[in-house]
């Protein structure tokens, strides 16, 4: 006998599974990433049809399904409606699920986190949607890539070095090969791939990274785009490190940013 569960999810993407039916990535409130089948979904006159969309919340029932559940009914919660009217909002959007899907596979994700991982991309969505500027997306997209990677138990320490376990100073480097930071003394044994992380980085990284997601910091008025595309481009490589795959959206975004 089939179970049917009531969860809020997100929809982070779909594909069509046959003339009719859709397939629909989620990542849920209790489960974390799941998939389901949308039946019926491409006909005219489906109640799932606008549901399925990418970017929205919804309360669902679901059945569950050998291989995959199966929706029954969707009550849309929200549809981060002004994403979709900007193309920056929509491409960085499309990053966020795409780090979603790489890191909340079953190698990554816990069912313990869940519900807080479901609220930070809740949120990051609401504040992406509400941005009146790129530098508000890309300060979101930042909070988001330093939140989630703490959630996961792959959060940066931004004060100590990795070799020595010193406090870093105003000379800090990053080693990507051991993904951490070095102090000026370790760094010089260090053989792998590392780069010289500006003080005033670290700090606002770290703030970030010990802030709540709503909450303004001293820099988010201040700090300028080239700081923040900085700041991303060095989270995105070192979240690309830790899964080994580089985001193909990226291919999208090299010609509004600066990699």
């Amino acid at each position: 006998m089939k179970k049917n569960y009531v969860t809020e999810a997100i929809n982070l993407k779909n594909y069509p599974l046959n003339d009719n039916d859709s397939i629909v990535v989620m990542f849920s409130k209790n489960k974390g990433l799941i998939s389901a089948v949308a039946k019926g979904v491409k006909r005219p006159k489906s109640k799932l049809g606008a549901r399925i969309q990418m970017f929205i919340a919804n309360k669902l029932l679901l059945s569950e399904g050998r291989n995959l559940d199966t929706i029954g009914e969707a009550q849309s919660l929200n549809t981060f409606s002004k994403i979709r009217s900007n193309l920056d909002k929509l491409s960085y959007s499309m990053y966020l699920a795409e780090c979603i899907n790489n890191f909340c596979s079953n190698q990554y994700n816990k069912d313990e986190n869940s519900e807080e991982i479901y609220d930070l991309i809740y949120s990051a969505y609401e504040k992406m949607a509400q941005a009146n500027s790129k530098e508000e997306i890309l300060l979101c997209v930042l909070k988001f890539q330093i939140k989630l990677l703490n959630f996961l138990g792959w959060g940066i320490d931004f004060n100590t070095c990795g070799h020595c376990q010193k406090a870093l100073d105003e000379n800090s480097y990053f080693s990507f090969s051991i993904n951490s930071f070095l102090c000026s003394s370790c760094y010089k044994n260090e053989t792998g791939e590392a780069v010289r992380i500006h003080n005033k980085i670290r700090l606002f990284l770290n703030e970030l990274s010990i802030c709540e997601f709503f909450v303004k910091t001293k820099y988010d008025d201040v700090v300028n785009m080239l700081v923040l595309e900085k700041c991303f481009n060095f989270m995105k490589k070192y979240m690309d490190n830790l899964t080994h795959k580089k985001t193909k959206i990226f291919k999208t975004l090299e010609a509004s940013v600066s990699v």
